[in-house]
């Protein structure tokens, strides 16, 4: 038969609600449109266990430095988006990243391939 600790149960229960709040509540999103007048983002989530696309935020807040001039994101921008509660509610964004696919599109052509000259044919 089982035995009954109700302090104890108690105990264990406060442990692990207390650690489900310490973890990090942060999914990676791409940015669709940037409203500048109210600093806001509509951002596409990415599905929580695969690559796929996820829910749809609107008026997701950007981060904002005073005194510092910041790049304002742009559609296809990735992002980290942070919540406040485990049920996802109050999103924010926490900062933008390049996706290491699309870092590609943004360096400059430093290499051309001319082919090979006719001399060494």
């Amino acid at each position: 038969m089982a035995t009954n600790y109700p302090k104890f149960d108690q105990k264990i229960s406060d442990h692990i609600s207390t650690n489900k709040f310490q973890q990090t509540k942060t999914r990676p999103g791409t940015i669709m449109t940037y409203d500048k007048t109210t600093n806001t983002a509509t951002v596409v989530l990415d599905e929580r266990y695969g690559g796929t696309v996820g829910d749809i935020i609107n008026r997701v807040p950007c981060p904002f430095n005073y005194g510092v001039q910041n790049v304002a994101p742009h559609t296809g921008m990735r992002c980290i988006i942070g919540f406040r509660d485990d049920a996802e509610r109050e999103p924010y964004i926490v900062t933008f990243y390049l996706d290491a696919y699309d870092v590609g599109k943004n360096i400059l052509n430093t290499h051309i391939d001319t082919g090979t000259p006719k001399f060494m044919v």
